[in-house]
Parts: structure tokens; C-alpha cells; sequence
């Protein structure tokens, strides 16, 4: 049985917090601090060139359309170098149906992934309607200002929020 929808949001920028996605009304920073999350940033942050910030888009909107079932893709990354060599917090993002699930959330450094070992236990899976999780990440692209809150598309009538 799927897992109950997640609602999916941005935050806005504010000095000095960078933008972070929102899951489940909550930043997904925060989700990780737990579990020693908090070194890391957003690769969506607001300070960074909006050709990085593209870049990584892209790779997401991509993941959710018709990425490779199982593949690994950056949320947070190092705050120095943006290089996933130097560690970073991925989850598998993969569709299914009309969804995108992000599940299997772990530090990764290397080829593969323990997830017994570097895992995020208790973090997802997160299951967002497809144009939800379109119409976020097409906000990144909207221009150079900050990106918007609250203007996701709604969570359908009858899907819970999680």
C-alpha cells in the first residue's frame, strides 16, 4: 500500500538561513538535525549561483520525470565545497505512478550507500504528488529573486498531510 502523501514546500531565504525545502511543513534540515544532519546545506540555497542551483534542479525534476529507478541524488551537501566527494545527505528519488517518492535517506561519500550504517532512520519515505513536486522545483527557476512560499499546488481533497 503507498505511503500517505507529504506536502512539499519551500522556505524563504532569511539572513542568514538559505532557502530549504519544506516536508511535511517542517525544513528538511531540521528532519536531519537528529540525525546529525546539520553540517550540511541546501545545494537549492538561495547564496548560491543560480547555475548551481539550476544544476541541481534539474537533476531533481529529472528524478521525478524519468530518473533510473534506485538512483541516489544530493539534498544536502558540504557547506565548503558543494562536492558530494566531501559527503552528502541523498536519497533515492524515483516515481511511481503520477508520484515521486524520496526514500532511503543516507550520508553518502563513496560508490555505495550502508544503509545500516549511514542511514537517516526514521527520515521518509516521503511520497509527494507528482505536480506538486514539479511546480516546487520549477519555482527555483523563476528568476533570480527568492523563491516563493505558499504557492505550491495544493495537496488533493482526501490525501493526507504528512
Amino acid at each position: 500500500m503507498p505511503s500517505a502523501y507529504t506536502s512539499l514546500d519551500l522556505t524563504p531565504a532569511t539572513d542568514p538561513a538559505p532557502t530549504d525545502l519544506l516536508v511535511g511543513g517542517r525544513p528538511l534540515l531540521h528532519r536531519l538535525d537528529g540525525a546529525d544532519g546539520a553540517d550540511t546545506v541546501s545545494p537549492l540555497a538561495s547564496d548560491l549561483p543560480p547555475v548551481l542551483r539550476a544544476e541541481h534542479v534539474r537533476r531533481l525534476l529529472d528524478a521525478g520525470d524519468h530518473g533510473f529507478p534506485g538512483s541516489r541524488y544530493v539534498l544536502h551537501s558540504c557547506p565548503d565545497c558543494d562536492d558530494p566527494g566531501c559527503g552528502a545527505v541523498t536519497a533515492v528519488v524515483e516515481r511511481d505512478g503520477d508520484d515521486v517518492v524520496w526514500r532511503d535517506f543516507a550520508w553518502w561519500i563513496g560508490p555505495a550507500v550502508d544503509l545500516a550504517r549511514d542511514g537517516y532512520p526514521g527520515t521518509g519515505p516521503y511520497r509527494f504528488h507528482g505536480a506538486v513536486h514539479r511546480a516546487v522545483l520549477l519555482r527555483l527557476l523563476d528568476g533570480p529573486g527568492e523563491p516563493r512560499q505558499g504557492t505550491a499546488v495544493p495537496v488533493p481533497a482526501g490525501a493526507s498531510r504528512g
